[in-house]
C-alpha cells in the first residue's frame, strides 16, 4: 500500500511538473518576436496584424494576451518583446516610467484617440449640455464598459461639472454592443461612453457628443515600447515603422469581431490594404 501511494504522489508530481513546463515555454516560446496586448478589441487587433505583418516577412511570432498590467508586467520581466498599446500620455504613463530603463518608446502608431459620450446619429443631440435636456429620452442612463477604470471616471467628472443627473450603469463590452444594437433596431435613444478606436462606433454609426468642457481624456496616441535588450534589426525597423490610421484600426476590429476574431481573416484584410504593408515595410 505504501509502496502504491508512493507511486502516486511520483506520478501527481510528474504531471504538476509537465503542466508547470508547459505554461513556461507557452510565454517563452522560441519565436523571432512576442507580441503582448490585453483583451481590448482595439489592442488585439494591433497585435494580431503586426503579427501577421512578420509572419509574411517569414519570422514567427506570438501573441501573448492579459489585463493592462500583465502586459506591462511581461514586457518588464522580459516575457514579451513589444506592445503596442501603450497609452501615453494618460492611461499608461505610470508604468511606461515604472520600467523606463528596461524599455523603449519608439513613437506613435495611432493618433488621435479619445474618450466620450457617444449616441445613435438619429437623435438630436450634439453637445453633451443638451443630455440635460433629453434625459426622459435617454432614460436618465449612461452605459459605460466596466472594463474601463478611466472612462467611468471621467463620466462621472463629467455629470458634476455639467451639473447632470443621470444614472451611470456599467456593464460588460458584449453587453454594451447587444444594447446598443437592441436599442438601434428600436430606434431608442441609449448614451454610451466609448473610446476611439472602437468597433463599435463605425458598426453603429454612432456620433460623438462635443465635449466643451474638455473633461474626457481627447488627442491621445497609442505608442510602440519595446524592450530594450530586444536586437533584432529587420524586426525593429518593421516595429518602428508600424502605423495605423483610426480608419485603419476601427475597420479591422469590425472585420475580426465579425468573423469572431479569427486571426486568418487579418490574412485576407491585409491583401485588401496594401498601403499598411509598404509603410510598414518601408517600401518605396
Amino acid at each position: 500500500m505504501k509502496k502504491l501511494l508512493i507511486i502516486i504522489l511520483c506520478l501527481v508530481l510528474l504531471v504538476s511538473c509537465t503542466r508547470s513546463d508547459k505554461e513556461n515555454n507557452d510565454i517563452s516560446e522560441d519565436v523571432d518576436i512576442r507580441i503582448g496586448c490585453t483583451t481590448y478589441p482595439s489592442s488585439y487587433a494591433q497585435a494580431v496584424l503586426l503579427s501577421e505583418i512578420v509572419n509574411r516577412k517569414g519570422y514567427t511570432s506570438k501573441i501573448i494576451m492579459n489585463d493592462t498590467d500583465k502586459m506591462w508586467d511581461n514586457l518588464g520581466n522580459g516575457k514579451t518583446d513589444v506592445l503596442l498599446s501603450g497609452w501615453v500620455p494618460t492611461i499608461d504613463t505610470g508604468r511606461k516610467a515604472e520600467l523606463e530603463s528596461l524599455i523603449k518608446d519608439l513613437g506613435t502608431n495611432c493618433r488621435n484617440l479619445s474618450n466620450g459620450i457617444y449616441v445613435p446619429n438619429y437623435t438630436l443631440t450634439g453637445f453633451l449640455c443638451e443630455l440635460e435636456d433629453y434625459k426622459e429620452e435617454f432614460s436618465n442612463t449612461i452605459y459605460v464598459c466596466k472594463e474601463s477604470n478611466i472612462i467611468i471616471e471621467e463620466t462621472k467628472s463629467m455629470l458634476q461639472k455639467y451639473s447632470m443627473e443621470y444614472n451611470i450603469k456599467e456593464v460588460d463590452y458584449e453587453e454594451l454592443d447587444a444594447l446598443i444594437k437592441k436599442s438601434i433596431d428600436n430606434k431608442e435613444w441609449i448614451a454610451v461612453a466609448l473610446w476611439t478606436p472602437n468597433g463599435t462606433i463605425n458598426k453603429f454609426g454612432l456620433r460623438h457628443l462635443r465635449d466643451t468642457k474638455n473633461i474626457f481624456t481627447n488627442n491621445i496616441d497609442t505608442h510602440t515600447i519595446v524592450r530594450s535588450e530586444y536586437t533584432h534589426p529587420e524586426l525593429l525597423n518593421i516595429l518602428d515603422n508600424y502605423f495605423l490610421r483610426t480608419g485603419e484600426l476601427n475597420e479591422l476590429i469590425n472585420v475580426l469581431d465579425e468573423n469572431d476574431q479569427e486571426k486568418k481573416i487579418v490574412n485576407s484584410w491585409l491583401d485588401n490594404n496594401l498601403q499598411i504593408l509598404n509603410r510598414v515595410i518601408d517600401m518605396k
